[in-house]
């Protein structure tokens, strides 16, 4: 009997060991799946972005392929997802999730595919130009493509809108295996869907300027960044773009010097009235940094000094016509024997309005000509360069060189809060914004580079604070001394510790809901100027210890090397990007961690016994 029981026993044993080994082999299998399905969704990540960066560059056949490559690749996940052991998984709690989180992110891929796949239909579909006679451009074709674009748009938002959905759960998962492509593939959805979100705003705009009924003027103002202003530079030139009844021309083009005194004047900001060499004119309204509240000005003072009524303004600096010129290769300027090309572009401007001897007359006659002849140029842009031109408009409006605004609000909506935009974002965490004005209507800002650090602390009693430090270096051949004025845009809240020499809290800003201090600068060149600014942040700019920085870069200062250190973290700012965010855990209030742990002690501390 006792054998009996002895052998039972070891049955037992050899089945549990028998059901252990093949559960484990079984785990084994299944995770063996799972990364499977995890490199499949990899390999489809990829694909996406380079779909997404060659349809972007205009390569719509090799933009198709990588989508061919994505679907191959989201496909195999699904099947790996869907069939056993993962799917034995699936109806099974906790255990399953890794399942159906693998194939809801296959799923998800899927969409992405198919709104690639109408991305590219609508891209090919868009025409490129057409010329209707001698005094104009017809926009029909532009008018009717741009409508059946918005409807595949809008299609393809759907399919992103349910990838985004399908991705809520995976990206959320316990398992960095499921988690980590999940998540990066919903960051790719929300990059592609903004794409979308602005070509949509775009289209909106481009349907209203090239309707039948339209007839609306668009007041193009070129702003030179070696004389820096708060948009991007000295407005020296302007134009006139008129759309009308379904065609598009350049009205006029010409120096902001022929524009009449402003009649009945405006009254200039205080720090700028002192500079004006007379009155205040189109060449100087761009004084805020924000651009809808510059263009809103620009508007009202050319009214005002006689050019009319326009719809909008659109802001380009000198780096923008660069990049322009560079997609065309060159442009051959009549009267000009050396063409224009995108090296030297600055350079090559400068010496021919400011340098050579004796001045063309009128001075700016070479920036007049090229201005025509590049908008000529754009008008009659053949299809084989729309990819190039593209691109250079992309650089230029992620850069702030590209900047555009509408009287009419339904059109200033489609493009608010968009990079064309120039708004100045109001953001709760910390902010920060350096905004120069080259006062002496020099030419230095060529050879002018800002070296900024910002750094924020949480002190012992909790206070957060932060120091900005400014070197500014000047070492120009063409002007001694550079005259600017600088103004730091800060969060409201926050309060200057110290108030240095020629330092000035000016309270808050009128175009943005943040406070400003100011300083003027006075650099020799072949020197430098050094200027600190350390100032107090409320409690609530890192809430639970979690900060959040946005830093804007002033249009025209890609030379800057902007750097943030906060918490150990050292970030530097893109020169080709304007807004620079940053994120960091700050050490949390010793004082308020003491009382917090303090009370936890005193809540878990057993009861003492026998003591009153």
């Amino acid at each position: 009997m006792a054998t009996g029981w002895l052998r039972g026993q070891g049955l037992r044993r050899l089945e549990l060991l028998v059901a252990a080994v093949v559960l484990g082999a079984f785990l084994v299998w299944s995770g063996a799946a799972m990364i499977g399905a995890r490199r499949h969704l990899k390999a489809a990540e990829n694909a996406f972005i380079a779909a997404r960066t060659t349809l972007a560059g205009g390569q719509i056949a090799a933009s198709l392929h990588q989508l061919e490559r994505a679907a191959d690749d989201v496909g195999a996940a699904r099947r790996r997802a869907e069939s056993i052991p993962l799917s034995l998984l699936r109806p099974i709690p906790l255990l399953g999730s890794p399942s159906a989180a693998a194939l809801a992110a296959a799923r998800a891929g899927q969409e992405l595919v198919m709104a690639g796949r109408v991305l590219a239909r609508a891209s090919r579909s868009f025409p490129v130009s057409a010329r209707a006679g001698l005094n104009g451009h017809d926009l029909s074709g532009f008018h009717a493509a741009s409508l059946a674009v918005r409807e595949d748009l809008t299609g393809a938002d759907r399919h992103l809108a349910a990838a985004r959905r399908l991705l809520s759960g995976p990206a959320s998962a316990a398992l960095p295996v499921v988690s980590s492509p999940a998540r990066r593939l919903r960051a790719e959805v929300a990059r592609v869907r903004r794409r979308v979100t602005g070509a949509r705003g775009g289209l909106e705009v481009l349907s209203a300027f090239s309707a039948r009924s339209a007839d609306l003027r668009l007041l193009i103002i070129s702003q030179d960044s070696l004389e820096l202003r708060p948009t991007g530079g000295y407005i020296g030139s302007f134009g006139v773009l008129r759309f009308s009844h379904g065609t598009a021309a350049l009205e006029r083009y010409d120096a902001t010097e022929v524009l009449p005194e402003p009649q009945p004047g405006l009254i200039p900001p205080g720090d700028l009235a002192p500079w004006l060499p007379k009155w205040w004119g189109l060449s100087n309204v761009n004084w805020w940094p924000d651009f809808p509240a510059t263009a809103a000005t620009a508007v009202e003072m050319f009214k005002r000094q006689g050019g009319g009524r326009v719809d909008g303004v659109v802001a380009i600096t000198d780096p923008a016509i660069a990049r322009l010129i560079g997609a065309f290769g060159r442009l051959d300027v009549p009267g000009y024997d050396q063409p224009v090309v995108a090296n030297g572009f600055q350079q090559r401007v400068l010496y021919e309005v400011e340098m050579k001897r004796p001045f063309d007359q009128p001075r700016k006659r070479f920036l007049v000509a090229l201005s025509n002849l590049l908008f000529q140029r754009l008008f009659d842009l053949p299809a084989s360069l729309v990819p190039g031109v593209a691109r250079a408009v992309d650089r230029s409006v992620a850069a702030g060189d590209i900047q555009v605004w509408f009287v009419d609000a339904a059109l200033q909506r489609l493009v608010a809060g968009t990079s064309w935009s120039g708004q100045v974002p109001a953001v709760r965490s910390d902010f920060l914004m350096l905004v120069d004005a080259n006062l002496s209507a020099s030419k230095a800002n060529l050879d002018i580079r800002k070296v900024v650090t910002y750094r924020v602390r949480r002190r012992h009693d909790g206070t957060l604070v932060a120091h900005l430090d400014v070197v500014v270096e000047a070492d120009s051949a063409l002007d001694p001394y550079y005259n600017g004025f600088l103004r730091v845009y800060v969060p409201l809240d926050a309060n200057l510790v110290t108030l240095r020499p020629g330092q000035s809290d000016d309270g808050r800003a009128p175009d943005a809901p943040y406070r400003v201090f100011s300083q003027s600068l006075d650099v020799r060149s072949g020197s430098s100027q050094r200027l600190s600014f350390d100032y107090t942040l409320a409690a609530s700019t890192a809430p639970g210890g979690q900060y959040r920085l946005t830093w804007l870069r002033q249009v025209g200062t890609s030379r800057d090397e902007l750097r943030a250190e906060v918490a150990g973290q050292v970030m530097r700012a893109d020169p080709a990007r304007r807004t620079f965010t940053m994120r960091a855990a700050l050490a949390p209030n010793p004082i308020a961690e003491f009382v917090r742990r303090r009370w936890i002690v005193q809540r878990l501390r057993p009861p003492e016994v026998g003591r009153e």
